[in-house]
């Protein structure tokens, strides 16, 4: 170009575009900086999660927020649970051994380990998290799936706790149907009920060996304390104890609102709490019918026998109108009722 002529239209262009993308690189750095930045955190907790003992971290919101944001080429599951602090939260204490189980079991297999991680989010902690999801009750147990090909921001999946229940196994099945793999999930040794199991057994049988001569007359003797036993065995196992036992049910759960949940809707499910509630009134029943038989005849005051009439048919009508009421909350169409 001579000096002193007009800058041609193709100079002002490429000056112009060159200004623009600068104005844009610089617009961009800082988006670009902190990109870098939070996929090196979520490194960083990554690497930590796979070497955990554990299986997973305790992480707060900055680290949740770190760990579930995109990109990402692994799933993610969250716990969200309240086990410390002054908030009880009886099935998020049910819920946490089941959670390690998995977790330790999960971090083992070389063969899923590197597809998906395990965080818990305690809400002492990590309070802003628990607001996000506007969440009111706990636990809650979140899957991030891995972006793909066809979704690229894939939606959280939460665990359904109340059709499912609290089992390690479950929450490992369904991990399986999410991703597509095959993690076989073993229940670990219960080495404290085989201690309490072996320790019971050589008691009972040093028992039977040294108490054996003194079996007879314990037997015609303690006619009362056998009645008991029998039924306390009987009350038991009527309750619904051995089915709690077999199936692995949540001791409580937590209904709408965040509310516990004390009886389970159906007649095939139950809760371990639904159990003791129930196991309390067929006691109560038991205990008021021997009244009424026993106890009660056997007084010789006549106005003192009509009162404890009175008093125990009150109370053994009315615990078995408690009884079908609570029938009737599992089952609405349950047909008896009595006082209520």
């Amino acid at each position: 170009m001579r000096v002193g002529s007009r800058p041609s239209m193709a100079s002002v262009a490429k000056l112009g575009l060159l200004a623009l993308l600068c104005t844009l690189a610089w617009i961009q750095l800082p988006t670009a900086l902190a990109q870098r930045f939070a996929n090196k955190d979520q490194t960083s907790l990554y690497n930590r999660i796979q070497s955990s003992s554990q299986g997973f971290v305790d992480v707060d919101a900055k680290e949740f927020a770190s760990i579930v944001g995109l990109p990402r080429d692994f799933a993610v599951s969250a716990l969200l649970t309240t086990t410390n602090g002054g908030i009880k939260c009886p099935p998020c204490v049910a819920f946490q051994p089941e959670f390690e189980k998995v977790a330790q079991q999960w971090n083992r297999d070389k063969a899923v380990k590197s597809k998906h991680v395990f965080v818990k989010v305690e809400f002492s902690r990590a309070q802003q998290v628990f607001a996000q999801f506007q969440l009111q009750h706990a636990p809650v147990l979140y899957t991030f799936p891995a972006p793909s090909n066809t979704n690229a921001v894939p939606d959280h999946v939460s665990f359904d706790f109340n059709e499912r229940g609290f089992a390690a196994k479950d929450v490992a099945d369904h991990i399986n149907s999410l991703m597509n793999t095959k993690f076989k999930f073993k229940q670990p040794v219960n080495t404290k009920l085989v201690t309490a199991s072996i320790t019971g057994v050589i008691t009972l049988v040093g028992a039977i060996f040294f108490l054996a001569p003194y079996v007879p007359v314990l037997f015609k003797s303690s006619k009362p304390i056998w009645m008991l036993l029998c039924l306390g065995s009987m009350i038991l196992f009527t309750s619904g104890h051995m089915w709690n036992s077999i199936r692995g049910a949540p001791y409580v759960a937590m209904g709408q609102g965040g509310k516990p949940e004390y009886f389970a809707a159906g007649f095939q499910s139950q809760y371990g709490v639904e159990t003791q509630i129930v196991a309390a009134i067929y006691a109560l029943l038991a205990f008021s019918f021997i009244a009424l038989t026993v106890l009660v005849p056997a007084q010789r005051d006549p106005t003192r026998q009509r009162a404890g009439v009175y008093v125990w048919s009150a109370i053994f009508l009315a615990t078995f109108s408690l009884l079908f009421y609570i029938f009737r909350t599992k089952n609405p169409s349950y047909p008896f009722r009595l006082f209520f």
